[in-house]
């Protein structure tokens, strides 16, 4: 299951998983530099970063964006 970062306040992350729940992860188990909007994977019970999937998802969000501004 992928998880994409909704917020981080404080210690906590909340996170939107593929069926749209919201998950409250603690941001100490997250992988350094996660920000708003990326993709988390759990392997072997450590979480990632799935950076093709996070790249894909602001790049279809930009394209969005500008289509909706245009």
């Amino acid at each position: 299951m992928k998880y994409t970062i909704d917020r981080i306040n404080g210690n906590m992350a909340v996170c939107e998983d593929e069926n749209g729940d919201l998950v409250k992860l603690m941001a100490s188990e997250l992988p350094s530099g996660v920000k708003e909007g990326d993709i988390l994977k759990q392997q072997d019970g450590v979480w990632y970063k799935d950076e093709t999937e996070s790249s894909e998802r602001r790049q279809a969000m930009k394209e969005k964006l500008n289509r909706l501004i245009e």
